[in-house]
């Protein structure tokens, strides 16, 4: 009997010895194609990885995401270690497992450069053959802009609409009037450096906010100064996109007009109340980070969002703090009210709407691996709100959060849509040498569908950014959009 136990504890050590063999990979036993699925909030999109050993010990990783149009990219080469069925390249951390019958699998936690706020587990499979789904090609026929105008310097920020004529600040500090019916130039006037803010018409005036750290009202019929306020004390520094060490802090706040007031807020992260007569400063309120995007006005309330990844409801009479919601990313655009709804999106990858007396969630649509910084806008009941490296337009029910439709729009979508009775117009942005491959451009889609109805493109940039990275403007029947061309388009929406 004792003989028999014997020979029972030296026959598992062996299986357990030769499954951990098994379990404990050889770099050739890595190489090739890893296909998992990712889930969260109950959806599940696929992601995959292709593994390239090399003989100095390491490994070239491919990564491809098919729903933000990501095939074959690299990331870069790294060292690979394998202890046991541990494996570790670049930022990624697996365990190997051989399976019965064949094959083999890693399983791990996403790393949070991918995903962020939410851990998220994956088991990748080995597979013989990466297919990924093709593209969609857009069959939209093309549109010829009605007018263009040359306003010298890259147009970062949208341009705006009031009492036919287009307003638009550029990287070389002026700020163009431009009749809407002709796109003849009516008047430009020369701030102390670039703009990012959307310039606000409000009563005959037009202000907007400039790097310089001042906030400037202009007459709208003629340009003339009114007066200036300085809102930040230093001029205002931002690190280009594809340089390292950039925040993404591509614009700045426009001003918001309401209650006999002027709302702003400013890059070192404050939201100030001005007299529209004077530009007097009448309160502020601080935030933790830069505040990008255009304070929102409703019923005594502002509602703002920061860089710091908070949502804030401040009295708009005294600026007291009512509430704030962590958003767990920076929110870098204007929320937007929509009855008892506020939506707001992060670099969470998250579309909110919250409760504007309470700030609690009240829905929440994860957007995958794609920061949202279009701020929504709600016609009918309908948000429609565009998305980063998604490169995708969504349509939801305001109310619920329920998807209505989804439609690929080739770039960066960052500008707030323009919403006609029949069409959702949007401008795109791309970068030369992006991994998605996406392109800049402007698209029309059906507000009912979502079917794109028209389209311009722009010439590639060469490096840097090119296309539309503001919101459109609609007025006098038509829609403006502001490029990184250093033009003005408008169209037939």
């Amino acid at each position: 009997m004792r003989g028999r136990v014997g020979f029972l504890a030296v026959a598992a050590f062996c299986a357990a010895s030769l499954a951990s063999a098994r379990s404990s990979p050889t770099a050739s036993d890595l190489e090739g194609a890893w296909l998992g699925t990712l889930t969260h909030a109950g959806e599940a999109q696929d992601v995959a990885l292709e593994l390239e050993p090399h003989g100095d010990g390491t490994v070239t990783i491919r990564l491809s995401i098919p729903v933000t149009h990501l095939a074959h990219a690299i990331l870069g080469r790294a060292p690979l270690e394998i202890d046991g069925p541990d494996v570790r390249f670049g930022p990624f951390r697996f365990t190997y497992a051989a399976q019965a019958g064949g094959g083999a699998t890693l399983t791990g936690t996403v790393p949070a450069g991918l995903v962020p706020v939410y851990e998220m587990t994956v088991t990748l499979r080995h597979v013989a053959r990466l297919e990924l789904p093709a593209r969609e090609t857009l069959t939209a026929p093309a549109a010829e802009p009605v007018w263009t105008f040359d306003a010298g310097a890259p147009l970062w920020p949208g341009p705006s609409f009031a009492d036919g004529l287009v307003f638009a600040g550029a990287d070389d500090g002026r700020v163009h009037a431009i009749e809407a019916a002709s796109g003849r130039e009516r008047w430009a006037f020369r701030a102390g450096a670039q703009i990012r803010s959307r310039a606000t018409p409000a009563d005959g005036d037009v202000y907007v906010q400039a790097d310089d750290g001042v906030l400037y009202k202009l007459a709208a019929s003629s340009g003339e100064e009114r007066w200036r306020a300085k809102v930040v004390g230093t001029a205002i520094t931002r690190v280009p996109l594809t340089q390292p060490g950039s925040r993404f802090d591509c614009f700045a706040s426009d001003v918001t007009v309401g209650a006999g007031r002027l709302y702003l807020g400013t890059h070192d992260g404050r939201v100030l109340a001005l007299d529209p007569a004077s530009g007097a400063r009448l309160w502020e309120f601080r935030t933790g980070d830069s505040v990008l995007a255009a304070p929102a006005l409703d019923s005594g309330r502002l509602y703002v969002g920061s860089y710091d990844g908070n949502v804030y409801a401040v009295d708009a009479a005294s600026g007291a703090l009512l509430w704030k919601t962590n958003m767990n990313g920076a929110v870098v655009s204007t929320p937007t009210i929509s009855g008892d709804r506020l939506i707001v999106g992060s670099r969470s990858y998250d579309l909110t709407a919250l409760d504007p007396r309470s700030g609690a969630r009240v829905w929440n649509r994860y957007i995958w691996f794609s920061w949202v910084e279009s701020p929504a806008a709600v016609r009918d009941g309908v948000a429609f709100v565009g998305s980063s490296d998604a490169a995708a337009v969504f349509a939801l029910d305001a109310r619920t959060g329920s998807p209505q439709w989804q439609q690929d729009v080739y770039g960066w979508s960052w500008g707030q849509p323009a919403v006609t009775q029949q069409h959702v117009v949007v401008g795109t942005a791309a970068a030369s040498g992006y991994v998605s491959g996406h392109r800049a451009g402007i698209l029309a889609l059906d507000r009912t569908t979502g079917r794109p109805v028209w389209h311009y493109d722009v010439v590639p940039a060469e490096s840097g950014t090119a296309g539309f990275p503001g919101s459109p403007a609609l007025g006098a029947d038509l829609v403006f959009l502001a490029g990184l061309d250093g033009r003005v388009y408008a169209f037939r929406p």
